[in-house]
């Protein structure tokens, strides 16, 4: 007796699926980018425009503008004080880049900051707890927590990336016995 079958195996196009994946990933990222300093540049008020800057740096590599203007003076005892420009301070003291890597499967977003004060402020309200070296009154008091509301931001945002289906990415092919 002779018996003929055929069937069809498939075969995933992994070149192609990778790409999507790219693809999508770094949309992902850019968007948790921007998920995040949306949350956080909700603590950082605008003073001298330092703290602020320092995430410029970051917001250039989504293509997000910061806000960081300093605050306009204001009269005190009869007299106009205006704030100083500091956000090259900012500029200078921050790090912040998108990372990714399609063949190490990386995809990060990284933001440091060495700004004496926004550290500062992060941790303590500074107008209860001053530091002399830094500055005297705070517009607004911390603790600022700003981390931990940028991390739940990011985490509410990762929650409903989707990597993309395989199925449009498998064929079958007929394989004949």
């Amino acid at each position: 007796m002779k018996v003929t079958y055929s069937f069809n195996c498939p075969r995933i196009d992994v070149d192609r699926y990778r790409s999507e994946l790219d693809k999508k990933m770094r949309e992902a990222v850019a968007q948790a980018v921007l998920e995040w300093l949306d949350a956080v540049l909700m603590e950082i008020p605008t003073w001298s425009g330092a703290s602020r800057a320092t995430f410029i740096k970051l917001g250039m590599q989504i293509g997000m503008n910061i806000p960081v203007e300093p605050a306009a003076g204001n009269w005190k005892h009869g007299l106009f004080t205006s704030r100083v420009d500091r956000r090259g301070d900012g500029l200078s003291q921050s790090t912040g880049k998108v990372d990714c890597d399609a063949s190490k499967g990386r995809y990060v977003f990284i933001y440091g900051t060495t700004l004496p004060w926004l550290i500062w402020n992060e941790y303590h309200n500074a107008n209860v707890e001053p530091d002399a070296t830094l500055f005297y009154k705070v517009i607004k008091e911390g603790p600022y927590n700003f981390q931990t509301k940028g991390a739940e931001a990011f985490k509410r945002f990762a929650e409903t990336v989707e990597l993309p289906r395989v199925a449009p990415f498998v064929k079958s092919y007929p394989v004949k016995r």
